[in-house]
């Protein structure tokens, strides 16, 4: 590996070295480039290094800002320049030293120099363009003490704000004081939307009275955005850049300049346009170097600013979201049992978990005739803002059609054809459950739709069983429509517990990915015999928990119901 180095003496990783082991080394803004350079005023390939026959030679590739070697600015017309040991290369504020030639290696006997900036200042009719000036420290100091306290004054205002809209009309006063020979001055954006359509952020006069009719050369505007590249002219109306654009006589604009605003992705965004209407005021290439300056400080912190807007943008609508969320978990919370019901010596626990803010599981209790009491349990199918609203549809058809309908099969089938429509156009469907307890008789009803059935344990300690067959389970509501659903009685003796619950008790997964199970539901319930509905809940809750440990819990909606009898 070449021994030949670049250390970073100035710059964003002040102290790096990066050595020259490639015949070609690229130095640019682009990630591709061999040394990156992530300052927005340095090119996409700004200049390069070269290596031939031992030595090493630096090239400028037409930068915008140039390309300086021991505070000179690199001719463009000359084609290599050879580099020596100490040699001090600067693109833009960013500065490198380059060490560990061979001693003895030929020292260029053509130095870079400076391109005559004043050159044509003084042919008043000649018009000029001129490309992107680094920000750097030498055009600073050839800068009058007035245009400098400016340019301190429009960059400490920049650096303590990120609201951007009450500080540019400042910042277009700044000017004004220090080019005294501008009578407008424009700070023009694109739109995020359509780069194409410009907006006047700020449209200022130094009368007054002309900022009613102040106007800007839409030709002067795009041709700086669409070349990258700053343009001044002594008169723009004669200007090649230009041409004849009506808009220039039209507005009478004389001396201009128009620096574009660069954004981190390298693309203009923006404009600042100074101008004259006088032909006897005109701006120089010196006062082109100010205004890229300050338009390299407006663009940074008009980026920061529009960040910070999007950060503020973004935790609102957060927030938001946050408090729709919060008042959709308290509305679906009205549509769940407030309180526990005692009817006779049967006893009612339940449990209810979403997998999100809201869920699309239910379960109510609605009390009938004769002291009856119709528990019901149900599973949308999915999870989320969607399956909660289906949710809330089934509570209220629920509680209807078990008042208005005395048979209970009856009572589902009713359910399912005023939910059929809305459920086959979103393509939903919902398990469900009923199971109608009259405590005189002991005797319960149980009517399935697809849902999981319900499991009985018996008080003497016989095996844990299904209180019906599958024979009798019919299809979740919303497969299809008007079908009849089938009822089943049984009995339940003092002592016996019977437990509801949906498939997020046991689909629930554990960190290697294995299901609670049927075995597992029937464990919690043989190993608590005897408990009271609540204690078989939590016994239950505390089961799947610790199944459940170190994995985002529930992935599903987790509704878990006990019923008792005492005797």
């Amino acid at each position: 590996m070449s021994d030949v180095k670049l250390s970073m003496t100035k710059g964003p990783e002040e102290g790096k070295v990066y050595y020259l082991n490639k015949e070609v080394m690229i130095l640019g803004r682009q990630a591709a480039c061999d040394i990156v350079i992530p300052v927005t005023s340095v090119s996409r390939e700004h200049a390069k290094i070269t290596h031939a026959d031992g030595e090493f030679y630096l090239h400028d590739n037409e930068s915008r800002n140039g390309t300086y070697l021991n505070n000179n600015r690199m001719d463009t017309k000359l084609s290599e320049v050879p580099l020596k040991n100490g040699d001090r290369i600067r693109i833009c504020d960013v500065e490198f030293t380059v060490s560990g030639l061979e001693e003895g290696a030929p020292v260029s006997e053509a130095q870079p120099q400076m391109e005559d900036l004043e050159a044509d200042a003084g042919e008043e009719d000649a018009p000029s363009i001129e490309a992107a000036v680094a920000n750097n420290n030498q055009v600073l100091d050839a800068q009058p003490a007035e245009k400098l306290r400016g340019l301190l004054e429009i960059s400490a205002n920049l650096s303590k704000t990120l609201e951007l809209e009450p500080l540019l009309p400042k910042i277009a006063d700044t000017l004004f004081q220090v080019f005294r020979q501008a009578d407008r001055c424009f700070i023009i954006l694109t739109d995020e939307g359509n780069s194409s359509r410009l907006i006047p952020k700020v449209l200022k006069t130094r009368r007054p009275q002309d900022e009613q009719n102040a106007r800007f050369s839409r030709t002067i505007v795009k041709r700086c955005l669409e070349s990258g590249e700053a343009f001044t002219a002594d008169d723009a109306s004669r200007s090649d850049a230009v041409g004849m654009s009506q808009s220039v006589v039209d507005f009478r604009i004389r001396s201009v300049m128009c620096v574009p605003l660069i954004g981190l992705s390298g693309k203009p965004f923006g404009v600042v346009q100074l101008d004259t209407q006088d032909r006897a005021k005109k701006f120089n290439r010196d006062d082109l170097s100010l205004l890229w300056c300050v338009a390299n400080q407006a663009a940074i912190a008009m980026e920061n600013a529009k960040m910070h807007q999007r950060a503020l943008q973004e935790a609102n609508a957060r927030a938001a979201r946050d408090a729709d969320m919060n008042l959709a978990k308290q509305v679906q919370s009205s549509f769940l049992p407030e309180f526990e019901p005692n009817i006779g010596s049967y006893t009612c626990k339940a449990y209810y978990k979403s997998a999100q803010e809201v869920g699309g599981d239910y379960y109510g209790y609605t009390e009938l005739s004769g002291g009856r009491l119709a528990v019901a349990i149900g599973d949308v199918a999915g999870k989320g803002v969607p399956a909660a609203l289906i949710m809330g549809k089934v509570s209220s058809e629920t509680r209807f059609w078990l008042l208005t309908e005395p048979d209970v099969a009856e009572a589902v089938s009713k359910i399912n054809t005023v939910l059929y429509p809305t459920l086959e156009k979103l393509c939903k469907f919902v398990t469900f459950e009923i199971v109608v307890i009259d405590p005189v008789s002991h005797k319960m009803v149980v009517v399935n739709a697809g849902h999981m059935m319900p499991l009985l344990l018996p008080g003497d300690g016989a095996e844990i069983r299904d209180v019906v067959s599958d024979e009798i389970t019919g299809l979740p509501l919303g497969v299809t429509d008007d079908v009849p659903f089938e009822s089943k009685e049984f009995e339940i003796n003092p002592g016996d517990t019977l437990l509801l619950y949906s498939d997020g008790v046991s689909e629930a997964m554990s960190v290697k990915g294995d299901q609670f199970g049927m075995p597992a539901i029937k464990k919690v319930l043989s190993d608590n015999l005897g408990s009271t509905p609540a204690e078989i809940v939590q016994k239950m809750v505390e089961a799947l928990d610790k199944h459940a440990a170190g994995r985002d819990y529930p992935h599903d909606d987790i509704t878990i119901v006990c019923i008792g009898r005492s005797k």
